[in-house]
């Protein structure tokens, strides 16, 4: 077995497990954020439920835990790339799939954006503009998430990409996209909530 890979993958895993939604919501004086709004543990549904500030608070921390690992594993072991793509991967199907949760946990969009920030910076960098973009003109945050991820896909087909890359980012964004199936659905029926930047909640 390659036991630096494996430490590396337990390393990530175990930091995107974190249950960052559900310890800050019960900060905050919400018991079980799984049972309120949409019924994960992201950032998104903590904004939902309690406002910008918990949201915000949330939205870094699920980035820190792909991105610290990643880096970690970049800058302290002798596997490169490879092994911090492996513990980032790791972070975000622990935040996914949180063996504190009874694997169950969020959809992995700021974990992923974590661990791209440290490997795919470039790619990162078009899937958030695609975000903003798309969410301050339809206010559809599931919408900007998908549309940001497919973006850094397509631009990994470009020019200065390895096959490996393009890959790891199709499955990331593939990944994305399982976990947003029933906010697809929403929106093909037109019932998908918008966020509101003017107040807690979203709109319908």
């Amino acid at each position: 077995m390659n036991w630096p890979l494996f430490a590396s993958c337990l390393l990530g895993y175990l930091s995107g497990s974190i249950p960052t939604g559900v310890l800050v919501s019960r900060l905050a004086g919400v018991d079980d954020i799984m049972s309120r709004g949409s019924g994960n543990t992201g950032a998104t549904n903590v904004f939902r439920v309690l406002g910008p500030k918990y949201g915000l608070i949330v939205l870094i921390i699920d980035i820190l835990k792909g991105a610290l690992p990643a880096y970690f594993v970049l800058t302290r072991s002798e596997m490169g790339k490879a092994g911090a793509l492996a513990a980032g991967i790791c972070a975000v199907i622990g935040h996914n799939w949180s063996v504190f949760l009874g694997f169950r946990g969020g959809k992995g969009v700021a974990t992923t954006a974590g661990a791209a920030v440290v490997v795919f910076p470039k790619l990162l960098g078009v899937g958030f503009v695609v975000f903003v973009v798309v969410v301050a003109l339809s206010r559809y945050v599931s919408l900007g998430s998908l549309l940001g991820v497919w973006a850094a896909f397509a631009v990994s087909l470009l020019p200065g990409f390895t096959a490996f890359d393009r890959w790891v980012v199709f499955g990331l964004a593939a990944l994305v996209t399982y976990r947003h199936r029933a906010n697809i659905q929403r929106l093909l029926k037109g019932q998908e909530l918008k966020i509101s930047f003017s107040r807690k909640g979203e709109t319908g």
